[in-house]
């Protein structure tokens, strides 16, 4: 029995107060001696040192009483800290959920990061209504009507370098992604501006930018400015052009802001190795004029979306008429990527700059054929080996370079500080010949020194 245990310790007056069958509750007298004077009841004997209730007292009782109280009103108070943590984190488990649900699950990396890096899927808007003298027949834009509808989501770029002047150092073209300011363009645009980076939107607005991330192997690059209700474009589905259907770009060559262009998809599907890059890209041939300064710029279909990115580092100055755009199905997964980490994870790089030499014009040569070596980075692992410029690379892990398409995709399922081993060729002037092996590990590619790839 506990220590308050109302059975225990019972005088003969609680005895009496319990008992039933008597009008007053009272025990008789004469059972009461019974009980006292049975010899085969043992008579109840307090332990030594115990007291009678009347010994108590009454302060006794009352000090139990609030030991009781006390004990109570602990554990109410327990209760009430424990049901107010529970509801702590039930707030916090449905900010977080808001939270993912308003900005996506990078929302945290946005905070750390300032606001720049953001977990984010490419937006798609809805088409602004015109005039019916902005359509054709089966309700797409014209070129008036696409230049009225989309021009605002277009803007210009300026860099600025630490030249001593005020004045630009390059310029290029941009597409509002988002209301709250965040752009892309081509990485080229905008890897040059040690000093700053100027955005102009269609109405003169200017506004200083912060680079989000660079993909310099895709010639993509997100950068943001501090500005809210922007008009961001529709983007379409680039999987879905036809070749020979109308299209216009939107840009700003030669610093001519909003300067728009038209002409039809020459083709479709181009399989184009940027400047400086070992990947190929899916692009879009159009034969509507790309200068620089269009770079970044958009494509559009008449439906008023954007279907690619201009860049005049597709162009070459020895042709007329041909001009391309990385697609936006190519550049969709590398701009997600961009505005959540900075930059496209997992993609690794030999540390070299190379060019291809053709089986025909290795035949004419008398050397191998392969990936004649421009430069080594010396930060890379591949400057610890013996392969030096003009060496020609024939086999990356057994496999003939010249009988893979993309160069990148011998590397797919690689990732940095994996091992590989390359054949190599060396020719001297004096006609001998030696091949050897070299192994080395791969280095992340965050944006650095790619592979450069050009056909001879």
């Amino acid at each position: 029995m506990g220590f308050f245990d109302e059975d225990e310790n019972m005088s003969e007056n609680d005895i009496d107060s319990r008992s039933d069958g008597n009008e007053n509750n009272e025990i008789p007298k004469e059972d009461l001696s019974v009980i006292k004077d049975d010899p085969e009841q043992e008579e109840y004997k307090l332990p030594k040192g115990a007291k009678t209730a009347d010994e108590i007292g009454a302060d006794f009782w009352k000090g139990a009483s609030e030991a009781r109280r006390k004990r109570s009103e602990k554990g109410r108070t327990k209760r009430v800290i424990a049901r107010l943590c529970f509801m702590v984190v039930f707030v916090c488990i449905g900010i977080g959920i808001s939270m993912v649900s308003i900005r996506g699950g990078g929302w945290l990396s946005n905070i750390l990061t300032g606001g720049k890096n953001i977990n984010f899927t490419l937006p798609v808007a809805d088409r602004p209504e015109l005039d019916e003298e902005y359509y054709q027949p089966d309700g797409r834009y014209t070129a008036e009507g696409v230049a009225k509808a989309q021009s605002p989501s277009v803007v210009s770029i300026e860099i600025y370098k630490k030249t001593g002047t005020y004045i630009a150092a390059g310029q290029g073209s941009g597409v509002i992604m988002s209301a709250d300011g965040y752009i892309v363009t081509n990485a080229h645009v905008v890897s040059d501006a040690e000093e700053g980076i100027k955005v102009i939107l269609s109405d003169s607005t200017e506004y200083e930018a912060k680079v989000v991330g660079v993909d310099a192997a895709t010639d993509i690059a997100v950068i943001k400015i501090a500005a809210q209700g922007l008009q961001p474009a529709e983007f379409g589905d680039s999987a879905q052009v036809k070749q020979g259907e109308d299209v216009v770009t939107i840009g700003s060559p030669a610093g001519y802001y909003g300067t728009v262009t038209k002409g039809v998809v020459s083709g479709v599907n181009r399989r184009i190795r940027l400047e400086n890059s070992s990947i190929i890209m899916n692009c879009i041939q159009i034969d509507a004029a790309i200068n620089p300064g269009n770079s970044g710029g958009a494509l559009f279909n008449m439906w008023g979306q954007v279907i690619g990115i201009t860049s005049s580092k597709l162009a070459s100055n020895d042709y007329e008429g041909i001009g391309f755009a990385i697609s936006v199905e190519e550049a969709k997964p590398v701009i997600e990527e961009l505005m959540e980490k900075g930059f496209v994870d997992g993609r690794v790089k030999i540390g070299i700059t190379y060019y291809t030499v053709s089986k025909t014009t290795a035949e004419m040569y008398g050397i191998a054929p392969g990936l004649c070596v421009v430069s080594v980075n010396p930060e890379c692992d591949v400057a610890n080996t013996q392969l030096a410029e003009g060496d020609i690379i024939t086999e990356i892990d057994g496999r003939d370079v010249m009988q893979t398409e993309n160069i990148s995709e011998l590397f797919a399922d690689k990732k940095a500080g994996d091992e590989i081993t390359c054949h190599v060729y060396r020719h001297s002037y004096t006609d001998s010949e030696d091949y050897f092996d070299i192994t080395f590990k791969l280095m992340e590619d965050n944006g650095g020194l790619i592979p450069e790839e050009s056909d001879k």
